[in-house]
C-alpha cells in the first residue's frame, strides 16, 4: 500500500533471500536425484552451482543471472558461504578421530603419506611448470594502493571490461559500486603449491559415505581407509596453511615465522584448549545423560569462531582454525557426542549455508570460455590427479601387506575429492593464485575424480570379492577358525585320501572345519543312499580324529555341477579338495575364490613334503599347502627352487627350521601345480595373505620342521 525506498542493505538482504530459496530448493531436488542413481550428492550440488553461473544461466538469460548474482551482491553471498564453510570444516575436523589414527599404526601412515607425496610432487614439479605460463596472470580486486595492472591476458581484459561496466552502471544508479579489477602476476611458488595441494586432497565425507554404502566398515580395509583419509585431511590442510602463508608473504623468513606461530597455536590447542573442552563440554555432556546442552554447544561455537579468527590473524586461512578446533575436540568416553554436534550444525551449514558456497564456486566456472586449446591441459590435470593418488595409494597399500584387490580399492577411494577440493580451489582463487580458466579446469577434475570413484571401485573390487571378505571378517570375529575346507565327494569309497588332505589343510587349528559335500543322482535309490551314509561316516571320523569339526551335506541332485558350485559359494571355504573324477570343476570353483586341491593317492604316511617353487601365484598356493601338510604331519618340508627371504622368515616363525632331511624309507609327497604332483594345487581367484597370517593360531609343532631349499 505504501511504497518505501529500500536501503542498499535491504536490497542485498532481499537478493540473499531469493538466492537461498533458489539454491536450497535446487540442491535438495538434485540431491534426491543423485542418491537415486547412486552418485555422491556433492556432485549434483556442484553442478547446481555451475548451472546458476555463467556456464548455463548466464548463456540462457544473462539479465536474470546478473540480477540474481550481481557484482555488488556476490561479496555478501561470499560472507554467508564462508560462514557455512567454517561450520563445515569444524565438522570435518571432528570426523578426524586421532585414536583411530593411533590404532591404525604404520600402515595407515605410510599409505596416506605416499598418496599425498606422489600427487603433490607431480602437481608441484610437473603440472605446475606445464600450466604456469598460460595461467600466471590473474584478475584480482584492486586496492587503493595498487590499482594498476602489471600483466594482461584475454581473460583479465574481459573481466576488467565487465567490472568497469558494472561500476559505471552502479554509479549512475547511485548504488554501491563493486571494486575495480586489475591484472596481477602470480609468483611460481604459491601457484605450484596450490596445484600440488589440489592434486593431493581426499574428501573424508565422500569416502566415508562410499564405505558405508558398500558395508566396507565390516572389514579391516574400511578402518584403514578412514584412518588414511583422516591423515590425508590433516596433511592436506597443513599444506594449505603453508600455501596461504607463501601466497600472502614475499620473504621466506615471514613464511617460517607464520608457520612457527601456527605450530605454537596447535600446541596451545592440545595442551590448554583440549583439557578445558574436556572439563566444560565433555564432562557436562556425560553428566547430562549423553545429551548436548545449549551451554556446551555455545562453548564449542565460541571456540570455533575464535580459532578461525586466530588462524586468520596468524596469516593462514580461517578455515584452518575451524578444522584444527574440530580435531582437538575430545570425544573419548562421550558416546554419540560427535553425532549430536553434527546434527545441530549440519542442518544450518550443509542445508542452508553451504549451498550458497556452491553458487559462489559456480560463478567462477565458465565452461563457455574453454576452447580446444584447453583440452590438453584438462586431460593433463585429470591424468596427473588420478595417477598420483591411484599409484601412490595402491603401491603403498600393496607394499604394507594389503591384498592386491583391496590395495586397488585404496588407490581408487583416495581419489575422492568432492567438496574439500572446492574449498582448496576457492582459497586459491580468492588469494589471486589461480585464474578463472584454471579454476574451471580444476573443478572439472574434481567432478571427474569424485564421480568415477564409486563405479571404478565396483569394477576393481566387485561385490563378490567384497562379500567374501566380509564373510571372512565376520567368521574371524566370531571365532579363530579361518581354515574352512569343502571336500567334494564323488565316490565315498575312494575319498579317504581327500579326507587326509582336508585334515592336513586345517589340522593345525583346533577350530578348523570341513564340510563334506556329496550330491548323488536322483535314480540311485534308498539302498545307494544308505551305503553312502556309511562311507561318509568313516570319512567324517577320519577328519574329526585330526581335531576338526565336520559337517555333511548330502542329497540327491538334478544338476550336480551347479549344486556343488552353489554350495561352495555358501560355505566360502579357503580351499576345496576334490578327486581326479571332478577335475572338470576346477576352473568354476577357482572363480568362486578358494584354492582347488586335487589328491591322487594316499598321503597318510610320508617322510617329507616336497614342493617346487618359482615364486609364481600358483607356486605360492602350493607352498602354503606344503607348509600345512608338513606342520600337520611333523615331517620335513623340502622346497626345490626359489623361495624369498620373506617367505623363509615367515615359515621359520611358524616353527620351520633350516636343515637337511635325513634318509627315510617312507614316501615323499610332492605338492605343486603340475599334473605329476601327488597333491595338485590350483590357486583361487583371491588375494593371498602372508603365511604367518594364513596360519595364525596354529598349534606349535612338537618337533622342528625342516626347511631345505635347493
Amino acid at each position: 500500500m505504501f511504497a518505501t525506498a529500500r536501503t542498499p542493505f535491504e536490497m542485498h538482504f532481499l537478493a540473499l533471500l531469493l538466492c537461498l530459496v533458489i539454491v536450497v530448493a535446487s540442491c535438495r531436488l538434485v540431491g534426491i536425484a543423485f542418491r537415486a542413481i547412486k552418485l555422491p550428492v556433492v556432485i549434483g550440488e556442484i553442478l547446481v552451482g555451475i548451472a546458476l553461473g555463467p556456464s548455463l544461466l548466464g548463456q540462457i538469460s544473462p539479465r536474470l543471472q546478473s540480477y540474481l548474482f550481481s557484482a555488488s551482491d556476490v561479496p555478501i553471498f561470499k560472507i554467508v558461504a564462508e560462514l557455512g564453510l567454517v561450520l563445515f570444516m569444524f565438522v570435518v575436523g571432528m570426523e578426524v578421530d586421532l585414536d583411530v589414527i593411533r590404532k591404525s599404526g604404520r600402515r595407515a601412515v605410510i599409505v596416506s603419506l605416499t598418496s599425498i607425496a606422489l600427487p603433490f610432487a607431480l602437481g608441484f614439479g610437473l603440472l605446475g611448470h606445464f600450466l604456469y605460463q598460460d595461467h600466471k596472470c590473474v584478475a584480482v580486486e584492486a586496492t587503493a594502493t595498487a590499482a594498476a595492472s602489471n600483466c594482461s591476458s584475454p581473460e583479465v581484459t574481459t573481466k576488467i571490461a565487465v567490472r568497469t561496466a558494472a561500476i559505471t552502471k552502479a554509479t549512475a544508479a547511485h548504488a554501491d559500486a563493486p571494486k575495480a579489477i586489475r591484472g596481477q602476476t602470480t609468483p611460481f611458488s604459491p601457484f605450484a603449491l596450490f596445484i600440488g595441494v589440489s592434486m593431493s586432497i581426499t574428501a573424508f565425507p565422500v569416502l566415508a559415505r562410499i564405505l558405508a554404502e558398500r558395508n566396507m566398515f565390516r572389514i579391516p580395509l574400511g578402518l584403514l581407509l578412514i584412518a588414511c583419509a583422516a591423515i590425508d585431511d590433516i596433511m592436506a590442510f597443513t599444506l594449505l596453511a603453508l600455501s596461504t602463508a607463501v601466497a600472502g608473504n614475499e620473504g621466506a623468513s615471514s613464511v617460517i615465522f607464520i608457520l612457527l606461530k601456527l605450530a605454537a597455536f596447535v600446541v596451545v590447542l592440545f595442551t590448554v584448549v583440549r583439557p578445558l573442552l574436556e572439563r566444560f563440554v565433555v564432562k557436562p555432556y556425560r553428566a547430562n545423560g549423553n545429551r548436548l546442552g545449549a551451554e556446551q554447544l555455545s562453548i564449542l561455537l565460541v571456540g570455533l569462531l575464535l580459532c578461525s579468527y586466530m588462524t586468520s590473524q596468524i596469516g593462514v586461512h580461517d578455515l584452518i582454525g575451524a578444522f584444527l578446533f574440530g580435531v582437538v575436540v575430545p570425544r573419548r568416553d562421550a558416546a554419540n557426542m560427535f553425532h549430536a554436534i553434527a546434527d545441530r550444525l549440519e542442518g544450518v551449514s550443509v542445508l542452508l549455508l553451504l549451498p550458497v558456497f556452491f553458487v559462489i564456486a559456480g560463478q567462477g566456472v565458465n565452461l563457455q570460455g574453454l576452447t580446444t586449446h584447453d583440452i590438453l591441459p584438462a586431460l593433463a590435470i585429470i591424468v596427473v590427479a588420478i595417477t598420483g593418488k591411484f599409484v601412490g595409494g595402491t603401491t603403498a597399500a600393496r607394499l604394507t601387506g594389503v591384498p592386491r584387490r583391496q590395495s586397488l580399492a585404496v588407490g581408487t577411494l583416495m581419489n575422492t575429492r568432492g567438496l574439500a577440493e572446492l574449498v582448496i580451489l576457492g582459497v586459491g582463487k580468492d588469494l589471486g593464485v589461480i585464474d578463472d580458466k584454471l579454476y574451471t579446469l580444476l573443478v572439472i577434475m574434481a567432478l571427474v575424480t569424485t564421480g568415477m570413484a564409486g563405479p571404478l571401485l565396483k569394477l576393481l573390487y566387485p561385490d563378490r570379492w567384497l562379500n567374501r571378505d566380509i564373510a571372512e571378517a565376520d567368521r574371524k570375529r566370531q571365532s579363530s577358525a579361518t581354515d574352512r575346507v569343502a571336500l567334494i565327494v564323488g565316490s565315498p569309497a575312494d575319498a579317504r585320501p581327500l579326507a587326509e588332505a582336508a585334515a592336513a589343510y586345517g589340522g593345525g587349528r583346533a577350530t578348523g572345519s570341513v564340510t563334506l559335500v556329496r550330491f548323488t543322482d536322483q535314480g540311485a535309490g534308498l539302498a545307494g543312499f544308505a551305503d553312502d551314509l556309511g562311507e561318509m561316516k568313516a570319512l567324517r571320523e577320519t577328519i574329526e580324529r585330526a581335531g576338526l569339526t565336520c559337517q555333511v551335506v548330502s542329497r540327491a541332485s538334478k544338476d550336480r555341477r551347479a549344486d556343488i558350485i552353489s554350495e561352495v559359494e555358501r560355505i566360502a571355504p579357503g580351499a576345496v579338495i576334490l578327486g581326479p573324477s571332478d577335475i572338470d570343476l576346477t576352473d568354476a570353483l577357482r572363480h568362486v575364490g578358494p584354492d582347488v586341491i586335487m589328491v591322487s593317492e594316499d598321503i597318510n604316511e610320508m617322510s617329507a613334503v616336497h614342493v617346487h617353487s618359482s615364486g609364481s601365484n600358483s607356486d605360492q598356493a602350493a607352498v602354503e599347502m606344503g607348509v600345512r601338510m608338513a606342520l600337520h604331519a611333523h615331517v620335513p618340508l623340502v622346497i626345490d627352487g626359489g623361495v624369498s627371504g620373506r617367505a623363509a622368515r615367515q615359515m621359520r616363525s611358524l616353527g620351520v627350521d633350516r636343515s637337511e632331511p635325513g634318509p627315510s624309507e617312507l614316501p615323499v609327497i610332492t605338492v605343486g601345480s603340475t599334473a605329476n604332483s601327488t597333491v595338485i594345487v590350483r590357486p583361487g581367484e583371491r588375494d593371498r595373505v602372508p603365511l604367518t597370517e594364513a596360519l595364525e593360531g596354529w598349534s606349535t609343532p612338537q618337533a622342528p620342521i625342516i626347511l631345505n631349499t635347493h
